[in-house]
């Protein structure tokens, strides 16, 4: 189903978007650095799951105002919050340009879903698509949308 796609993107957590305290504060490696990454994307991802599943079970159409509602109290925080806990990271030395682009892809596709919550309904905007592709392309295995 294409509204569970939309909303299986990126990270956040559990607890809360603004409850992630980076455990390493300068990578010494860019292994170290995918390691927390995906720990952070893992987190975001878990809690952007569950608002869609709460969405689409059971119901037969997913109401447009239901939509607004989770992307703007849900999706959008979280994604805000895993953009600032990898930024936190600091990026491996010589990777800034590689990480800075997988952010501001994110950053971007944060932006689409503030001006259009409602638009999750038809998919992930492609900026969070690129971001995903780039993420995937450093060697990130968690950072992305999941559209299974």
């Amino acid at each position: 189903m294409v509204l569970a796609a939309a909303f299986v993107v990126g990270c956040g957590d559990d607890d809360g978007p603004d409850d992630f305290s980076p455990v390493v504060v300068e990578p010494v490696s860019k292994v170290e650095f995918l390691r927390e990454a995906d720990r952070i994307c893992v987190a975001s991802e878990t809690r952007i799951e569950a608002a869609a599943d709460d969405l689409v079970t059971g119901r037969g159409e997913t109401d447009p105002a239901e939509v607004e509602r989770v992307a703007t109290a849900i999706v959008v925080p979280a994604l805000e919050s895993e953009v600032r806990a990898i930024r936190a990271l600091g990026a491996p030395d010589g990777d800034e340009r590689e990480v800075a682009a997988i952010l501001a892809a994110t950053e971007r596709g944060i932006a689409a879903i503030e001006r259009d919550p409602r638009s999750l309904v038809d998919g992930v905007p492609a900026a969070l698509r690129r971001a995903e592709r780039l993420a995937a392309a450093y060697g990130s295995r968690q950072c992305g949308f999941r559209s299974g």
